[in-house]
């Protein structure tokens, strides 16, 4: 009788599962399986890009394995340039742009893609990028990283 062995990929902060672009996009596509997951992460990104500041996109982007760092650039904003301040409706509406998806599901897309973002980062720096987010978006933010409330 042998054991079989569980592998894991060793996270790049020491904190999660595994941060290999791969298994990034293994976790996207396990919560949100109708859409591509390195679409989704790209459109999330790309809104979080235009709302955070430049330093902030930054600091996030050496948080992340060099292999998913990729996924993580400013789709329309310059470096140095001040974040836009992107209401509700226009993040959702941008993500939901991005993939060519209907707006009433782009919650379901953030919250797949920041549950897989959780697994990427410190429990310290999961708590930084929340303060960074607006109210509108921490409530998302948190319920990923805890794995409640996700939205159907």
């Amino acid at each position: 009788m042998s054991i079989q062995k569980q592998e894991r990929t060793p996270s790049w902060t020491g904190q999660g599962v595994g941060t290999d672009r791969k298994s990034f996009l293994d976790a996207i596509s396990s919560q949100i399986p109708d859409y591509e997951a390195d679409k989704a992460a790209e459109a999330v990104f790309c809104a979080l890009t235009e709302r955070l500041s430049g330093s902030w996109v930054a600091h996030l982007r050496e948080q992340l394995a060099p292999d998913v760092r990729e996924l993580l650039r400013g789709c329309h904003r310059h470096q140095g340039e001040a974040p836009a301040k992107l209401d509700r409706d226009d993040f959702y509406l941008m993500v939901a742009n991005h993939l060519n998806a209907e707006p009433e599901n782009v919650r379901l897309v953030l919250h797949g893609v920041f549950a897989a973002l959780h697994a990427q980062l410190t429990e310290a720096e999961a708590k930084k990028l929340e303060q960074q987010l607006p109210a509108w978006l921490q409530g998302t933010w948190s319920a990923a990283r805890l794995h409640v409330d996700r939205p159907y």
